[in-house]
């Protein structure tokens, strides 16, 4: 019975952050190479930017994989699996609030051409991540060129 309870708490945190990635606007189609040796997660790594309409009207859309950071900073599948078993779920917790808290936005989303530069920028709360035990990397946003848009 108690690993019902477990499940359904799970489930309740899996569908809270589903909603939370509704409401933020990003989605992920595309996913990163989770690298869990290095003990670092960079946020980054898990983020793309989809361009499309015409060029000079281009709009930019962040898309962010969230199933690979939370897996990255747990430590890869195995641990996923290992954390749905515990008797505690505050462990699943602190990781869960560490990836609610994160925050993405776009210095530019509209009016884009092909060649332009958008900046998309990642804050998140430093104590959550802490208490998870989970190291971010230093990268706080990054560059992508706008691309393939129609002529």
């Amino acid at each position: 019975m108690l690993f019902k309870g477990k499940r359904i708490a799970f489930l309740l945190a899996a569908v809270g952050m589903s909603a939370l990635i509704v409401l933020t606007g990003c989605k992920s189609d595309k996913k990163a190479q989770i690298d869990t040796t290095d003990g670092i997660t960079n946020i980054l790594d898990y983020v793309t930017v989809d361009f499309n309409g015409k060029n000079g009207e281009g709009t930019a859309y962040v898309n962010v994989d969230y199933d690979g950071i939370e897996t990255e900073m747990v430590g890869g599948e195995d641990k996923i699996k290992d954390l749905d078993e515990m008797d505690d779920l505050s462990e699943l917790t602190k990781y869960i609030n560490a990836v609610s808290s994160m925050s993405f936005s776009i210095d530019k989303n509209s009016g884009l051409s092909n060649g332009d530069e958008v900046v998309v920028s990642v804050t998140y709360d430093k104590s959550a991540a802490e208490s998870a035990g989970v190291v971010f990397g230093e990268e706080t946003s990054r560059s992508f060129e706008v691309k393939g848009l129609k002529k």
